[in-house]
């Protein structure tokens, strides 16, 4: 879910590269009711290591901080890893609210088969969520739209989680999740215009908007003490529609692995 004490909290959300970002943030990071606090503040803070694909439709992979972690005040709202969020309405397992996120863009230079196309500048998102939690389960939806370098577009995802406790001290969740884009996104990502495609070789391509992604994350921490915690995240994703047709797209099925350790107080 969201950052770390104010202006740390931003620094680690802008650190965030876009492979982390296609994760889904409510499974890959905790929330208050993972880990309950005594008094008005909860705060997790952490750091560990993924292996990730270095662009979205990548075939090789690379190793990159996860930065993991959140910090909230009496349930208002909290920052971290996804951006600042705001909880606008909380009526019994629903809450809806305000987002405001940032988004790393994408580098030529991060892989060879990039050249030619082009940097895409990081992006400040505004946008909002709802949730409504029952029992161990938990369905979010959220969007987001750039409002710098505002032709980033709108991005989105729908997902349900599932929380378990195998044993006393390990916490599990799993859940599947469908991210969509505007077309505006899906061109910048996912297509190559004329200029792009002399220069990287690469045949022209229009992607439009849609669904884009399909996937299924499982999100693990297991309590070492009552402050210290060790966290493991997995997913694995399929992507769908104009995206997995792209020419910039090497291999439709992408998997994402981590793990570290976290504070918490």
């Amino acid at each position: 879910m969201l950052i770390p004490v104010l202006s740390l909290g931003l620094c680690i959300g802008a650190a965030s590269v876009k492979a982390e970002e296609t994760l889904d943030q409510q499974l890959e990071q905790p929330t208050d009711a993972d880990h309950p606090s005594s008094g008005p503040w909860n705060v997790t803070l952490g750091l560990g290591a993924g292996y990730a694909p270095r662009f979205e439709g990548a075939k090789r992979y690379h190793f990159t901080p996860i930065p993991y972690g959140s910090v909230s005040y009496s349930g208002l709202g909290s920052i971290g890893p996804e951006g600042l969020g705001a909880n606008i309405v909380k009526s019994g397992g629903f809450r809806a609210g305000l987002l405001v996120g940032y988004t790393s863009g994408r580098d030529e230079n991060d892989d060879p088969h990039l050249q030619g196309l082009g940097n895409i500048s990081g992006s400040l998102q505004m946008g909002g969520y709802a949730a409504y939690q029952w029992q161990g389960f938990e369905v979010r939806t959220k969007v987001l739209q750039a409002v710098t370098h505002s032709g980033n577009g709108l991005v989105g995802s729908v997902g349900v989680t599932y929380a378990l406790h195998p044993a006393t001290d390990w916490m599990v969740k799993v859940g599947p999740q469908l991210s969509f884009a505007d077309s505006d996104h899906m061109k910048r990502y996912f297509g190559v215009t004329g200029t792009q495609s002399r220069n990287s070789g690469l045949s022209t391509y229009t992607a439009n908007g849609g669904l884009n992604d399909i996937s299924v994350g499982a999100n693990a921490t297991y309590q070492i003490s009552p402050h210290w915690l060790l966290f493991g995240i997995a997913k694995v994703s399929e992507l769908v529609g104009d995206a997995a047709d792209s020419p910039i797209v090497q291999d439709k099925g992408q998997v994402f692995t981590g793990a570290g350790l976290a504070y918490h107080f």
